[in-house]
């Protein structure tokens, strides 16, 4: 299984977004509005952040998986990273990773969690 692009998972192009937000008050506020089968792995990833970060999401993917991400920007202006989780339909974990990139957005590299 290989990165989609983007640094997604596998078969992502063409997702769609359930969740976006900025804070991380307004993502665990919202986790009661995705499928219910994913709220409780959603809801624990959410809680790992803490509220220094920013750019919340859930997306669907077309082969059915979701893409949950939090990103927290970098001590260096400009640098971030990216944390990733992929849930299965049922709601399994299938994979949890750390991309960091550098200020001019390059990927310096990926973390398995």
């Amino acid at each position: 299984m290989g990165a989609g692009a983007g640094g997604n998972f596998g078969n992502t192009s063409g997702s769609r977004i359930l969740y976006r937000g900025n804070t991380k008050s307004s993502a665990l506020s919202n986790v009661g509005r995705l499928p219910s089968n994913i709220q409780k792995g959603v809801k624990s990833f959410f809680k790992g952040s803490s509220n220094n970060y920013n750019k919340y999401s859930v997306s669907q993917n077309n082969d059915g998986t979701f893409t949950v991400k939090m990103e927290n920007p970098g001590r260096v202006p400009g640098s971030k990273a990216v944390y990733t989780k992929i849930i299965d339909s049922s709601g399994k974990t299938i994979k949890v990773y750390k991309d960091t990139f550098d200020p001019t957005g390059n990927l310096v590299h990926r973390k398995d969690k």
